[in-house]
């Protein structure tokens, strides 16, 4: 029979000290290369190009700005001396005259060349239906003016007020070789009534509007002068 063994247990120590950091240790060899993940969802685009977009508000009133310094006075110029007395003009024409055709020397248009300007007639170079008018300038004196043809008085007018105007439009059958023409009645009451200048025009125009024939003939044929 084997005898029992009895040991006392003695009584706990105490906490020893803490030990020195250890080495570090090796790295660890490299993991292996996970699984593929899924397809992930197409995002939507909500960017925008600026188009349709609302006006911005306008922006506030800048300050006035200061007033600019006075610049400086300029060089005065150099005196020359005064030139010497132009020479004499040439005559002007002469003013309308009693039982003779006022004549309209300013070519505004004579395509056909059968207005003759310093006499102031018209010839008609068919049989046909003619228009003509007269825009005449009033001032000094009482204007008798008439439209004649071929020596005949055809339309009359008056006009006693200065600085006024009169007008007269008139539709004429002619023949060939008819001519036409503004005249005054007398010096008395029209030499200086019936004039022109900067400001005012006299004028006197006319054209065929058709011929009597179906013979070929310029449409141009139209006399304006002043």
């Amino acid at each position: 029979m084997t005898p029992l063994l009895f040991w006392d247990m003695g009584l706990m120590g105490s906490k020893g000290l803490k030990g020195d950091k250890g080495d570090q240790g090796k790295p660890g060899n490299p993991g292996l290369d996970g699984q593929k993940g899924d397809r992930g969802e197409q995002g939507g685009c909500k960017c925008t190009d600026g188009r349709g977009g609302n006006d911005g508000r306008p922006g506030d009133r800048g300050y006035k700005g200061d007033k600019g310094n006075t610049g400086a006075q300029g060089v005065q110029g150099l005196t020359r001396l005064k030139g010497n007395k132009g020479d004499m003009g040439l005559d002007g024409l002469t003013g309308p005259f009693q039982n003779f055709p006022v004549p309209f020397p300013h070519i505004l248009t004579n395509q056909l060349g059968h207005f003759i300007p310093l006499m102031g007639i018209y010839t008609a170079p068919v049989n046909g239906t003619y228009l003509f008018s007269f825009h005449i300038a009033v001032a000094g004196k009482v204007l008798k003016v008439g439209l004649f043809c071929n020596f005949y008085p055809l339309v009359r007018a008056t006009e006693g007020d200065d600085q006024s105007t009169t007008s007269q439009t008139v539709i004429l059958h002619l023949k060939r070789g008819d001519r036409v023409w503004l005249q005054v009645e007398d010096a008395i009451t029209n030499i200086t009534g019936m004039y022109t200048d900067r400001e005012s025009t006299s004028k006197f125009s006319g054209y065929l509007l058709h011929p009597d024939s179906c013979e070929i003939f310029p449409k141009g044929d139209i006399q304006e002068a002043s």
